[in-house]
């Protein structure tokens, strides 16, 4: 990949600066002026007499013609005119002046006819390869002329007939300012030439070290940049373009993120980069590198050479944006929330009640009913659980109906471990059939005490086992595992199944509201949010991974209790079930 920058069109324009092409006018005036007082010196050989064929007359004219030409150039505002046209107009000018000069002294047979090579030099220098054919078709063209006048003697106006010695000092005087003038004019292109190789040298030094300003400052960006050409080649990239844009082809041609990166485009499914080229319209599409999100934009690049247009692709990090987009939505479905739940906690308010008031009632009931003692004692143990859960549910409600969050946690006590976890089973697994899902609990949950609110701390094992049994139903599973085990000052609760494991889409975003993989209507996405959230303001750590061979595996580490229960009343240091 080449990264030199094209610079074909850098100094295009130097030489047809203003100030450049009117110093060669000057130039030309200067020479003009020469070339008149060598006519008049012309005139004044021909009236003294040893030039007697001459039509000094004509010499004469082109003087007086001449010299008002470069009045009315130097006369012109603001300045002599400018232009690589205005140029090569006048050294033509001066070509018919030339011809009219040799017209009246002698036509073909002149010595001074080499002087059409000087004008054809002169206008090379001036004109490029263009105007030296038209230059050499006028040279021709006069040329034929002069040649007529031999054979058609009413055009003949003059003749070339000096006496000797003069028409030996007339070969060498046109010899000699011949080849002056001519060498005069190739030494004055070559000076040209230098000057110029040293100004462009001059400015490609500049250009580079301005391009490495801008490259270093380009690579310094928090952006990629690159240059594509329309046929898919990478003209130019930053440093970040380079860690962040697609892999090239082996022959260096750009490749289309669309396939490469699974981006999203807008519109949807054109390239950008093409729709840029071809339409001339901005592209852009997102695509993820890693954890980073980046948005490619396309823009058209304007181009002097026809079907050579380039386009410019930045890549911008909008991983920033797309979490702050993301917790604002979830901000917005949480307040959402809030009042849906402050609705529901006020409608369920008097059903609770109800439900709490014949709780309350069923063991007179089930004692006047009678029947067998082990019926009795299971009836009142449910009926405890319903009055139990109802006047949990009650103050769940009453605060979210009072400030919108859940009731202010008891964390100044110890609380056994054992009972909150057969509550939980309770819970759960009372609804499970059977042949499902069955919980064992290891001997080391007996003897622990946990510094927690008893009611949040059922609230996050309610949620493990239940999203435990969901995932053995959906693998295949059939044993759930609740242990628990001392970990110097802190107890870790250890929730295991034998489901499906956690799904890589979700792996990362376990703990986010409203993340969930069941489908709509099974699952809001906010259970694991919540419990990582009492978890923590317990002061714990909730932490889920993949169990092996199968399944998931959640912890649950809390600050230890004041003391360890055990049932002879001492301390054991058991070893967890596992």
């Amino acid at each position: 990949m080449s990264s030199e920058p094209n610079r074909s069109g850098v100094f295009a324009d130097y030489f047809e600066r203003d100030d450049f092409s009117a110093d060669r006018i000057r130039w030309l005036i200067s020479l003009r002026w020469v070339a008149m007082a060598g006519v008049l010196v012309a005139t004044g050989f021909a009236i003294a007499g040893p030039f007697t064929g001459v039509a000094w007359p004509v010499f004469l004219l082109v003087v007086v013609a001449g010299s008002a030409y470069n009045v009315m150039l130097l006369r012109r505002a603001p300045g002599p005119g400018s232009g690589k046209r205005a140029a090569v107009s006048q050294a033509l000018f001066d070509l018919v002046l030339l011809t009219l000069v040799l017209w009246a002294a002698g036509g073909i047979s002149s010595p001074f006819i080499a002087f059409y090579v000087f004008h054809l030099a002169l206008i090379a220098v001036l004109g490029g390869p263009m105007a030296t054919l038209i230059a050499t078709a006028a040279a021709f063209a006069g040329a034929g002329f002069l040649a007529l006048t031999e054979w058609v003697p009413a055009l003949k106006i003059g003749s070339w007939n000096p006496e000797p010695p003069w028409d030996t000092i007339g070969n060498v005087a046109a010899f000699t300012t011949t080849a002056g003038a001519i060498a005069y004019v190739v030494l004055h292109a070559v000076r040209e030439l230098r000057d110029r190789e040293l100004a462009l040298a001059t400015a490609r030094d500049q250009a580079e070290l301005e391009y490495q300003v801008i490259s270093n400052t380009l690579d310094e960006l928090e952006a990629g940049l690159e240059v594509v050409s329309s046929d898919g080649r990478i003209e130019w990239r930053n440093r970040l373009a380079d860690e962040i844009a697609p892999t090239p082809t082996s022959d260096d041609t750009w490749e289309c993120p669309v396939a490469t990166r699974r981006c999203e485009t807008q519109p949807p499914g054109l390239c950008p980069v093409w729709r840029a080229r071809d339409e001339g319209a901005e592209g852009r599409c997102r695509f993820a590198v890693g954890e980073r999100r980046y948005e490619m934009l396309s823009f058209p690049l304007a181009s002097r050479t026809e079907g050579q247009s380039r386009i410019m692709n930045l890549y911008v990090d909008r991983t920033k944006i797309l979490l702050a987009e993301r917790r604002l939505l979830h901000a917005e479905r949480l307040a959402s929330l809030g009042r849906v739940a402050q609705g529901v906690a006020h409608e369920l308010n008097t059903p609770l009640a109800t439900i709490r008031t014949l709780a309350a009632d069923m063991p007179e009931a089930i004692r006047s009913l009678g029947g067998g003692q082990a019926l009795q004692s299971d009836l009142a143990e449910s009926a405890a659980l319903i009055r139990d859960e109802t006047e949990r549910l009650g103050r769940i409600t009453h605060s979210l109906l009072t400030g919108g969050s859940l009731p202010r946690m008891r964390l100044d006590s110890s609380a056994p471990l054992l009972p909150i976890v057969e509550r939980a089973q309770a819970l759960v697994f009372a609804g499970v059939r059977e042949g499902g899902p069955e919980l064992q609990i290891g001997d080391g949950v007996a003897e622990l005490v946990v510094a927690a609110d008893s009611d949040r701390l059922l609230q996050v094992l309610v949620n493990l086992l239940q999203n435990a049994v969901d995932a053995n139903r959906e693998g295949g599973g059939r044993t759930v595992w609740l242990s628990a085990r001392r970990l110097g000052p802190a107890v870790e609760i250890i929730v295991e199944d034998e489901g499906v494991g956690l799904h890589p889409e979700i792996e990362g975003r376990l703990f986010e509201p409203f993340a969930t993989t069941k489908p709509p209507g099974e699952g809001t996405g906010l259970g694991l949010y919540a419990s990582y959230m009492l978890v923590q303001t317990m002061g714990g750590d909730l932490t889920i991974e993949n169990r092996d061979p199968s399944g998931a595996c959640a912890r649950v580490r809390l600050p230890a209790g004041s003391q360890t229960l055990a049932k002879d009343g001492g301390v054991h240091n058991r070893a967890p079930y596992s």
